[in-house]
């Protein structure tokens, strides 16, 4: 196999799992540089003389062409394909059983794009067996280079929305919706449990207004990876910390404001004092100190408003059990 690019997110090959260098093109159409996002990787089964770099050339894709279905359904092996596109004619198979066999693959599913290169206008008898088999369109082969490029990306962005969707996410924001971030807060606790982990939940409110749409970004962008971001309103934003206690829990309050200070309330006279309160809970170690760690979302949202204030950071507040007005709140 020839290597033009490598994406973080594949796994390293097996050996003797991967189609032949022969019979495996690997092309990068466009080179990434360092800070460049990963381009969408197109998985294409159709026969040589069918190569469809010329179509990609100078377009921010990656593409991966063998020859067979077969090659098609091992290759996915190695490599999360964002989108497949099937010659209709296979040596081995029909591009629409292929389809079939790939979507039955738990690594494709229903939510990648297949698409299926047909010489021909398909029957109606051909659509429906495409349809079953979980085609999403067909193209004229040769393709129209313009129209293939477009009917991909409108795909590629349908598989976007729903990825986004099942993750819990909000389409808007990318943020975890309410529901997410409480199903998130559980997941993440009983696994700070099992290692003896902390876990801190630190709540931004931004000052009463329209709300910034760069905000809930830079906040995402600002917090770790590790770290899980939601919006609990179009002001109010959560950020659970695995592996946190008080002490870091401030730290990182600290250093997310900065950065939304920076763009939140900009040109107000009150933004450096008041344009974004912080409140945060934090438990050093879950399985001493148990809690349902969506109580402690709805600690650190309380805090905002009713704790106690951070020592030399008086736009801070850490929970106060004494007070325990969360019982009404909700997530």
């Amino acid at each position: 196999m020839q290597h033009h690019g490598r994406r973080d997110r594949d796994p390293p090959a097996r050996p003797g799992s991967s189609p032949s260098a022969r019979e495996l093109q690997v092309l990068l159409v466009e080179p990434m540089t360092v800070t460049a996002a990963a381009p969408p990787l197109i998985l294409i089964a159709a026969s040589p003389e069918h190569s469809l770099a010329s179509v990609f050339a100078g377009r921010h894709y990656a593409l991966v062409q063998v020859p067979t279905g077969t090659r098609a359904l091992e290759c996915v092996r190695d490599v999360r394909p964002d989108a497949i596109i099937l010659d209709a004619s296979l040596p081995d198979m029909s591009g629409i059983d292929a389809c079939l066999l790939l979507h039955g693959d738990v690594r494709i599913g229903q939510t990648v794009p297949i698409l299926i290169l047909a010489p021909t206008q398909p029957t109606p008898e051909q659509r429906v067996a495409a349809l079953r088999a979980g085609v999403w369109d067909f193209l004229p082969s040769p393709p129209d280079p313009e129209e293939l490029v477009l009917s991909l990306e409108t795909h590629l962005q349908a598989k976007r929305n729903i990825d986004v969707a099942l993750a819990g996410l909000d389409p808007a924001t990318g943020l975890h919706t309410r529901p997410a971030l409480a199903r998130r807060a559980r997941e993440l606790g009983a696994l700070m449990s099992r290692s003896r982990g902390g876990l801190a939940c630190v709540v931004f409110a931004l000052e009463a207004g329209p709300a910034d749409p760069k905000a809930g970004s830079l906040l995402a962008r600002s917090a770790r990876v590790s770290d899980v971001v939601g919006a609990l309103s179009p002001n109010e934003f959560a950020v659970l910390a695995p592996g946190t206690d008080h002490t870091g829990a401030v730290k990182l309050a600290q250093r997310i404001r900065g950065a939304l200070r920076d763009v939140v309330g900009a040109g107000s006279p009150s933004a450096s004092k008041s344009a974004v309160q912080v409140g945060y809970d934090a438990v050093s170690n879950l399985k001493y100190s148990p809690i349902d760690p969506v109580a402690l979302l709805l600690r650190a949202t309380t805090a905002v408003r009713n704790g106690t204030p951070e020592p030399g950071c008086p736009w801070m507040r850490r929970f106060d059990e004494a007070k325990r007005s969360y019982k009404g709140a909700r997530v």
